[in-house]
């Protein structure tokens, strides 16, 4: 097949990317490289350097039409939460400008499937497990922006027959090669830096969910090819809610940091939920779907990895 991948030298973008290619589909790679490097994409795909915020239409259409994909996976997004919320123009204009731009250079191609990423963020802030017919209510400009996503791609699969699409619905994703401060690299960085007597964090009472790179890479590689109806939204996750307290204490003790964790209330933000959980039963039925890697040894990976300390590797859940 031919795929087009937005996002692909990113975090996610570039695993979904280097294992499409490794299967022999021909690539058109689309990225800013504002976050991506182009050295994690494979020497086959073709790359196409643009940023959808900002990029003229029909230069895109342009590209896309060229290029005639079968299927596109969209992952190009500003989705860091703090740099969305202070940074609402250029967020709406990359996550929903950009997805409509994509849509509209898709439609005199033979695609007939567009993967999206879309976030848990798209939910209430309530303390319950989310389900994807529950009424989306997001609080951050982060979760709006993919919500209009979302609304975005089923309209398109309503006025384009041809078209089929599926937004997945991302819990916290972790693992190697991540661009954004989050949690986990943000304390890994922390404990990197033993100048401090402490290890200052931010809000450690919250609960929640996380995922390895590698299962978002198979649940949207599953999605794309798989036939799921005319539009769809999954839940991607572990259905594990997990302490952020936990979390920083998993890799402190595989560091072998001796340091206590403070919480540091000048760190706290007002948009931290106090927890985000989610069922998966929807996309396990449709897809065949289930997480691989288990919290703990991702993150003793991810220690082995970026602070030298030995650490087990991920291996599959039982």
């Amino acid at each position: 097949m031919r795929i087009l991948i937005t996002g692909a030298a990113g975090f996610i973008g570039s695993q979904i990317t280097r294992r499409l290619a490794r299967d022999g589909h021909e690539i058109l790679a689309i990225d800013n490289l504002s976050f991506g490097r182009e050295s994690s994409l494979p020497a086959e795909a073709t790359l196409k350097r643009l940023d959808l915020g900002t990029c003229a239409g029909p230069e895109l259409i342009e590209t896309v039409e060229r290029f005639q994909p079968d299927g596109a996976i969209h992952f190009a997004a500003i989705h860091f939460i703090p740099y969305c919320m202070s940074h609402p123009d250029e967020t709406f204009a990359t996550n929903v400008r950009g997805t409509e731009l994509v849509l509209r250079a898709l439609e005199r191609t033979p695609a007939r499937k567009i993967v999206f990423a879309s976030t848990m963020d798209v939910y209430a802030p309530l303390d319950v497990v989310h389900r994807e017919a529950d009424q989306p209510s997001p609080v951050n400009a982060y979760g709006l922006s993919k919500l209009l996503g979302e609304h975005l791609l089923a309209y398109a699969t309503r006025t384009n027959d041809k078209l089929s699409a599926v937004a997945l619905r991302f819990a916290n994703a972790f693992g190697p090669g991540e661009t954004n401060p989050h949690l986990i690299p943000d304390a890994l960085d922390r404990m990197r830096d033993r100048s401090q007597p402490e290890i200052k964090m931010g809000y450690l009472g919250a609960t929640r969910d996380f995922i390895h790179v590698s299962d978002i890479a198979d649940a949207a590689i599953a999605a794309l090819f798989k036939d799921t109806g005319r539009f769809e939204a999954f839940n991607v996750a572990s259905s594990i809610p997990t302490p952020v307290r936990h979390v920083v204490e998993t890799i402190k003790r595989f560091a072998g940091d001796p340091r206590p964790i403070i919480e540091d209330q000048k760190q706290f933000r007002k948009f931290d939920r106090p927890s985000l959980s989610a069922d998966t039963t929807k996309i396990r039925a449709a897809l065949d779907w289930a997480p691989k890697f288990t919290l703990e040894e991702g993150l003793a990976d991810l220690v082995k990895q970026t602070l030298g300390t030995e650490a087990r590797q991920p291996t599959p859940i039982a």
